[in-house]
């Protein structure tokens, strides 16, 4: 693949904002409730940050070689944001997602059909509203010759949430269409490389089962390729189909990552070190405070995982951290 076909690599950034009286009132009208999934309809879900607009400034700092910004939202705009940004494409769930999935409070319905966007190019950066830039990133942190830069780290799936399933039924999928003994064979090294470090035991051991048991999932920034998602739906159309006939997220929900597994058994991608990007809950705030100022890490993701946390305090202080690193307004605010 040419230089100048990988060099557009755009970027989609998904953003909702919980509260909307407009959204919340047709929200609703539906039934979010699902006893078996406690965490299908819950606040955290839907919360907007207060401190989204340095995203924008990361983006424009560390990652100035993006090609476009994909803003996708339900309709919901910051009151900061410049739309009139020549990298910036607004695109509402109507734009892209079929009319029969509509409405939708389901992010994984939202993320699974992608590939749809208009204009997308076949290689973007899958970012979620709470994943940051943290330092200065390259095309090559992402995509190495046409393929993408991602985790071939295998690991147990260890039941302890509803979110499992989801991955769960990933895993099924990808157990359907490949075989580990086939994806090792392919290339034994993007597996048992000195990028993932400990994790290479993951993959030793993995090696004795048959099967693939699951994957270590870093929950930051993904890279993927459009034509992926188009081949994933060609082949398992009706599962996605059903999944996406889910207005909120149901335990037999599969996700994005289906996609990132489906590229490693493809053996689409190329090995990510371990300590590129790091996850941490909300709550963790001095942890996260900590990581803004001085880091290993050029991604993280500050999640908002709990509904028993003083979000005031901690928002401001990761507002005021942000605005120390990025005080400079970036060309996509007002």
């Amino acid at each position: 693949m040419s230089r100048a076909v990988e060099d557009k690599i755009d970027v989609v950034v998904t953003y909702v904002d919980g509260n909307d009286p407009v959204w919340l009132k047709e929200k609703s009208q539906y039934d979010g409730s699902d006893g078996n999934y406690q965490e299908s309809d819950t606040e955290q879900r839907y919360r907007s940050i207060p401190y989204f607009n340095y995203w924008f400034r990361a983006i424009e700092n560390y990652a100035p070689w993006v090609n476009k910004v994909f803003f996708v939202t339900y309709g919901h705009l910051p009151s900061w944001l410049d739309t009139s940004h020549p990298k910036l494409r607004i695109v509402k769930h109507e734009d892209y997602i079929p009319a029969d999935y509509l409405p939708t409070y389901n992010s994984n319905v939202i993320e699974l059909n992608l590939h749809r966007i208009p204009d997308l190019s076949e290689h973007f950066i899958l970012f979620s509203d709470d994943v940051f830039l943290n330092a200065p990133v390259s095309l090559e942190d992402f995509f190495v010759g046409g393929r993408v830069k991602d985790y071939g780290i295998y690991a147990p799936l260890i039941p302890r949430e509803e979110f499992n399933h989801i991955e769960l039924n990933n895993t099924m999928v990808i157990n359907k269409h490949f075989t580990k003994k086939m994806t090792f064979k392919k290339d034994p090294f993007k597996f048992l490389n000195l990028r993932y470090k400990k994790y290479i035991m993951n993959n030793l051991f993995a090696a004795f089962y048959r099967g693939i048991m699951g994957y270590k999932n870093f929950h930051v920034t993904l890279p993927h390729l459009k034509s992926t998602f188009e081949e994933v739906w060609n082949k398992e159309g009706k599962l996605l189909d059903k999944v996406c006939q889910n207005r909120f997220r149901g335990l037999n929900d599969v996700n994005h990552f289906l996609m990132s597994h489906w590229n490693i058994e493809a053996n689409r991608f190329v090995p990510q070190r371990v300590n590129f990007g790091q996850y941490f809950p909300l709550h963790e705030t001095n942890k996260v405070l900590k990581h803004l100022k001085n880091s290993p890490y050029k991604v993280l993701c500050i999640n908002d995982e709990a509904n028993n946390y003083d979000f005031a305090s901690g928002f401001a202080k990761l507002e005021a951290a942000f605005a120390a690193k990025l005080p400079n307004k970036s060309s996509y605010e007002r």
